[in-house]
């Protein structure tokens, strides 16, 4: 009974984390459609011989966003590269090692990601950065694209590992067992 107890946070928490990387993905599918609308109109005005001056500008701003705002989503389902034939060939103590050690590596680098996300923000904001474009926007409006998917990366880890420690291996078998080696 103690172990249901204990599991209801854990649940709860593994669920929030779902809710945010979900609304980012949400947000990146909205994203998508902007880029979309963006694309068409300047190509519609540059075949009536007026194209526009900020159109290439925000299309790229718009993929950054999307990148970074999906990446939680993405995680959500496993949607991200990994290699597993030798894994997946493995005991199921060194399946569960494996994934334990993956978890440790992804955690430092969305935690590196993040802190290099933040440094790059508070130096752009020190020195009062903008783009050398015509919209001449503040660089750190758009490194925040960077921090939030290194914060969703975190969360999504903090996710996975919260699974793993409640399923072991399988956590990772029952998403496995759909990929194509």
């Amino acid at each position: 009974m103690a172990s249901t107890h204990d599991e209801a946070p854990q649940q709860k928490i593994v669920v929030l984390i779902d809710t945010l990387g979900t609304a980012g993905g949400v947000i990146a599918t909205i994203v998508i459609w902007l880029l979309a609308a963006t694309v068409t109109y300047d190509v519609v005005l540059r075949s009536m011989g007026a194209p526009t001056l900020w159109a290439s500008e925000v299309s790229i701003y718009l993929m950054l966003a999307v990148a970074f705002l999906g990446v939680g989503a993405t995680q959500s389902v496993d949607g991200h590269f990994r290699m597993t034939l030798v894994r997946d060939m493995c005991p199921r103590p060194v399946r569960a090692a494996f994934d334990l050690f993956s978890l440790v590596v992804y955690l430092g680098f969305a935690i590196g990601f993040t802190y290099g996300a933040w440094k790059l923000i508070s130096f752009s904001l020190m020195l009062n950065l903008s783009t050398p474009t015509i919209l001449q926007v503040p660089m750190w409006i758009l490194q925040v694209l960077l921090l939030l998917g290194g914060v969703l990366l975190i969360l999504a880890n903090v996710r996975d590992t919260l699974r793993f420690f409640a399923e072991g291996a399988s956590a990772r078998d029952a998403k496995s067992s759909n990929e194509v080696i």
